[in-house]
Formats: structure tokens, sequence, C-alpha cells
């Protein structure tokens, strides 16, 4: 049964990079290095993902790669494109079509400012949610897993926290 729901954003993307389209933009060194030490810092606190599910940008192709890098274990990666620039409506469609996975630890990695709206919506908290940033769930109730009542912010890692 799923017992921790991760959200995280995207680590820092360059913006000066020859590509034309934001969706291909890649991550810049700041967050190269941030996310390994997030996916690190992750693996330290229990908190591994064992499958990520993610917006098919670069960016966040890449921050997964080295989460999963930084993380033993960690079993998959999903892309879906309906991450890219989701609202917490549409990543509650994809995840009901897709319905409640089989692991414990399942991380949602997309964009803003859709996943600031999640992390408030799930946490009841309206914290500042910058590139790199996880905030991580537990699940309080075996009821409905996309129910926001039954979760419970136990922890929230920023990157400039890490020394990243």
């Amino acid at each position: 049964m799923l017992t921790h729901l991760l959200l995280m954003r995207h680590a820092k993307s360059s913006w000066n990079s020859d590509v034309q389209s934001d969706h291909e933009r890649p991550l810049n060194g700041r967050g190269q290095k941030a996310a390994t030490a997030v996916g690190q810092a992750l693996t330290a606190r229990g908190y591994a993902p064992q499958t990520i599910w993610s917006s098919d940008s670069k960016r966040t192709r890449e921050t997964a790669m080295r989460l999963i890098r930084a993380i033993p274990g960690a079993q998959r990666v999903d892309y879906f494109s309906e991450f890219y620039h989701a609202s917490p409506s549409d990543v509650f469609t994809l995840a009901k079509k897709h319905g409640e996975p089989d692991v414990e630890r399942l991380m949602w990695l997309g964009h803003n400012p859709g996943w600031s709206e999640l992390h408030s919506l799930m946490s009841g908290h309206h914290d500042d949610f910058p590139t790199g940033a996880c905030s991580v769930l537990e699940r309080i109730d075996d009821g409905d897993w996309l129910s926001p009542q039954n979760w419970r912010l136990i922890d929230f890692i920023r990157p400039r926290e890490l020394d990243a």
C-alpha cells in the first residue's frame, strides 16, 4: 500500500540554452547538483521513492535520472506528457486513470505553478516551492489515496538547505 507521496519540482533549469522550446530546456549546473543532493537526502531520511511519475520535459527527465542515480533500489520512472504544466486536476485525472501503484513510496515530478498548488492542496501548507523542492507526505488514512485529507506533510526539502 502507498504510504508516502513525494511532490517534487524539477531542479533549476538553464535559460541560456540554445533550445527553441520551453519543453526542451535542460538543467543547469546548479540544478544537476541539486537533483543529486535531493536524491541523497531522500535516501538518508528513508523516503526514497520506488517509482517516479514525471513530466516528459527535458529538465524533469534529467532531474529524474539524477535522482535515480542517487537512490539505491529505485525501481522505475514513468514519463507523462500530461504532467507538463499540469494543474492539480490534471494530475488527479492521470492518477485516477492509472490507479494506486503497488509501491510504498511514489514521487510525482513536475512544474510550477501546478506543483505549488498541488503541494498546498495535499499538505494544507502554502510554502514557497522553489526549483528542486520536494514535499514528503505521509498517508494517515487508508481511504482514497487521492483525497488530500488522507495525507500530512512530514518533511519539506529545499536544495539550498542541502548545500546543493
